[in-house]
């Protein structure tokens, strides 16, 4: 995963100086690329089963809350992230994802747009599971593939508000002291404030 994310920032990195090229000629073929940071907060949810010998135990649904930073660039119609969350909630002692988004906009209006995307990264969490006498602790350190689909609201000529939702999918299972727990989505709702700039 490591090594993919790597090929791609530095894919990314080409691509973006043979813009940064095509931008400083005077011909008719100039690009309009913009630079972007953004910072992000999330309401998420997460679902796990808890099975015995394979006797469903317990399902439980687990709220999180959390922040974000992506930097990424953007043209008229497509707009490319990386992008690292922290989420807080009590079942889990540390909960972290680290990922890739492409992204592309419906220009409707002048005043917003509409985007849709894809997402893939890498998920890490440590799960502590306490309740019904349990002392269970799973680690998760997998990949996700997800969506998003949200609106960018042009605040200013350098600044965006955005909304949006988020389906990041895990489908992992893992075991501890006889029991196995089996995690599904990470469903985010989100908002975000995204600085725009070019770059000499």
């Amino acid at each position: 995963m490591i090594k993919t994310l790597s090929k791609i920032i530095v894919a990314t990195i080409l691509v973006a100086s043979s813009l940064s090229a095509a931008d400083a000629d005077n011909s008719k073929y100039k690009f309009n690329i913009n630079s972007l940071i953004g910072f992000e907060g999330t309401y998420s949810n997460f679902d796990y089963e808890r099975t015995e010998a394979g006797v469903l135990t317990e399902r439980e649904k687990v709220s999180l809350n959390g922040g974000g930073l992506k930097i990424g660039a953007e043209s008229q119609n497509y707009r490319f992230f990386l992008a690292a969350r922290v989420y807080d909630a009590g079942e889990f002692d540390y909960a972290r994802t680290y990922g890739v988004e492409l992204q592309y906009k419906f220009n409707f209006s002048k005043f917003a747009n509409m985007y849709i995307g894809v997402n893939f990264g890498k998920a890490d969490m440590r799960f502590v599971d306490t309740k019904n006498g349990h002392d269970n602790t799973v680690m998760i350190d997998d990949t996700y593939l997800g969506g998003d689909v949200g609106f960018n609201v042009h605040l200013g000529k350098h600044v965006d508000w955005e909304i949006g939702a988020r389906v990041m999918s895990l489908n992992t299972s893992k075991t501890d002291a006889g029991a196995t727990y089996n995690f599904d989505n990470l469903v985010t709702g989100y908002t975000s404030i995204i600085f725009k700039y070019k770059m000499d």
